[in-house]
């Protein structure tokens, strides 16, 4: 994966494991029309899914790599990541961000 697929990754995180198309090339700074490419990429190695064409998810796979991608560099802490998703979120704090430590 280079650089830009963990940016990418990293933002759908951020933002609580869904964003869209135009929410993700704002917050990499890249146009639209590549954070698509890079997100059709992402799609067919199985680490995110869309929804409508327009949002974008992180599937299992993604989880753990962008999980992985937090946490390099700074000291080892416990990643939480739900087998099933429970019905109130995705393994998600009140915040809307995803579960990294506790």
């Amino acid at each position: 994966m280079s650089g830009t697929d963990d940016k990418v990754l990293e933002i759908i995180w951020d933002f609580g494991g869904e964003a869209s198309i135009t929410t993700i090339a704002k917050e990499a700074r890249i146009t639209p029309d590549y954070a698509r490419l890079i997100c059709e990429d992402l799609e067919r190695h199985d680490y995110i899914d869309f929804a409508h064409r327009r949002m974008c998810y992180l599937r299992g796979k993604g989880k753990l790599e962008a999980a992985k991608i937090k946490v390099s560099g700074s000291e080892k802490r416990k990643v939480v990541i739900p087998e099933k998703p429970n019905k109130f979120g995705l393994g998600k704090n009140k915040k809307g961000r995803f579960v990294l430590e506790y």
